[in-house]
């Protein structure tokens, strides 16, 4: 019988220098960084399963320094451009790619050279892919054997030339201007997806608009996801990589400001809000039937010759609970049409007192008449109301507190807001300090003023705050109309009101 060569039995030899040729190919891909071999931190694998679950077109990760987002993004793109490398990316958009193959990336000029281009050479395979710099001085434009095809682009760039092209996917490493961000969204017609990772220093509050706060745009299809420091911590983190001590000797170093946005991937500019125990989750809430018998109701007004009106309906419970119930925020044409919208709104409620800014009581040099006394003619009596900011804002804040352990309430606050409420929970979310610019920053303490804009639904929740609005019982001669306010608390054997606002 006679035994081919390939058929013959290995020797113990030809069996090690297989197996040493084996260990030295996989070595090799270890050493290149291989996305076979990456493992993500659990918010990493969390923020790989929303782009790859293909539920979402436009995913944020909003995360603090030395997460990992680089990397992540890079491994995000391997998958998606050579398909799924590992079992951590085991998802639709990476075992089946269905839309364009090309792509985007947008970043600033120094974190493409110095930290994006290297970590894509890492990562891709080896001699898979082809580069090429067309004009920029880094190279800009990238192929892969798998037919995918991307682009690099700096935010500096002007945002026409963000205008081009189909796009499958795109990648935004750190916060670009919302211009380039809604010219590379608008690439995206043919479907895909969006992924962002950065850490929202200055200049990121048009994504916590646009998006944290706005998750159910796009028929829900925008997420996002916090990563702390401390998720890639060893000690403290799933799957970290950082040493603790390490962490705490960077903490040491940030100040207030870096802190929020460097260490725990939240948006620096809410530092400088005023209300910081202001949250969502606590203070906005459904809305349920404001019954004229179970609540008074008292309406402020914020009026502006070039601005939109403002108006702010706030009801008040037999136990001193607040709520914003309505507001209306419009440009009107003249007195009688904004007579005309608030009576509509108003029409909902019992009104039982009218606030309104001391601009609207002075009067025109030409007739003669203050819009007061416009709207009173139209059946809508306002009292003036105070111009004392400070107080007002001290009061609002104190309506906002609240104390808790865990998920538990050991103090609820006094004030909520009805969800729909739209601009006046902007407002809380915007309404900040103002600061010091450049070098006045570190030779001048904090301002003691506010910035004046985005204030007028503040101002004028403020303004019905410091009048302390107490309950004010149903008469049955007076029905809907208008009373007065009043001035202490209710007498008598008050029963227990049914909302939750938790519930």
């Amino acid at each position: 019988m006679i035994v081919r060569n390939e058929e013959k039995p290995k020797t113990l030899d030809a069996a090690n220098r297989d197996y040493d040729k084996a260990r030295r190919k996989k070595l090799r891909k270890v050493a290149h960084r291989s996305s076979e071999f990456f493992v993500p931190t659990g918010v990493g694998e969390e923020f790989i399963g929303l782009v790859g679950g293909g539920d979402y077109f436009i995913v944020l990760d909003s995360a603090a320094n030395g997460t990992g987002k680089t990397t992540l993004g890079v491994n995000v793109l391997v998958n998606i451009m050579y398909g799924r490398q590992n079992g951590w990316f085991d998802y639709p958009l990476f075992n089946n790619w269905k839309f364009p193959k090309r792509g985007r990336i947008v970043s600033d000029p120094t974190t493409i050279q110095a930290v994006i281009i290297p970590e894509l050479k890492s990562w891709l395979p080896r001699d898979r892919y082809t580069t090429e710099k067309r004009g920029k001085n880094f190279e800009s434009y990238w192929k892969t054997d798998t037919g995918f095809e991307f682009e690099i682009m700096s935010n500096e760039q002007d945002p026409k030339e963000f205008e081009s092209a189909t796009l499958g996917w795109a990648w935004l490493d750190e916060p670009p201007p919302q211009s380039i961000y809604k010219a590379t969204v608008a690439r995206l017609r043919k479907g895909g997806v969006m992924f962002i990772t950065a850490t929202p220093l200055a200049g990121s509050a048009w994504m916590y608009d646009q998006i944290v706060t706005n998750v159910e745009g796009e028929h829900g299809r925008r997420t996002f996801i916090t990563a702390d420091v401390e998720s890639a911590c060893k000690e403290h983190g799933t799957r970290g990589f950082l040493e603790h001590a390490h962490i705490q000797d960077m903490l040491s170093e940030y100040n207030e400001d870096d802190m929020q946005a460097r260490a725990h991937g939240l948006f620096q500019h809410l530092v400088g809000l005023v209300f910081k125990r202001w949250e969502r989750k606590v203070h906005v809430i459904r809305p349920f039937p404001v019954s004229p018998r179970e609540f008074s109701v008292i309406e402020m007004l914020d009026p502006h010759p070039r601005n939109p009106d403002a108006v702010t309906w706030l009801a008040v419970d037999r136990h001193g609970q607040k709520f914003i119930v309505d507001e209306l925020f419009e440009n009107v044409t003249g007195d009688e049409e904004l007579a005309m919208r608030i009576k509509n709104k108003a029409s909902q409620y019992r009104v039982v007192h009218r606030l309104a800014d001391p601009s609207a009581f002075v009067e025109d040099q030409h007739t003669g008449m203050s819009l007061a006394t416009k709207l009173a003619n139209h059946g809508l009596r306002y009292s003036e109301a105070t111009k004392a900011r400070r107080t007002a804002d001290r009061r609002i804040a104190d309506a906002l507190n609240y104390e808790r352990v865990g998920n538990e309430f050991i103090r609820t606050p006094e004030l909520y807001v009805f969800n729909y409420c739209t601009r006046t929970i902007f407002e809380f979310e915007h309404y900040r300090w103002d600061e010091w610019r450049g070098r006045s920053r570190d030779e001048h303490g904090p301002k003691e003023k506010t910035v004046d804009k985005d204030d007028h639904f503040i101002e004028n929740i403020g303004r019905g705050l410091i009048q302390e609005p107490a309950f004010i019982p149903y008469d049955e001669r007076l029905g809907m109309g208008d009373g007065a306010l009043a001035g202490g608390g209710v007498t008598g054997e008050i029963e227990e009101s049914s909302f939750d606002p938790f519930g």
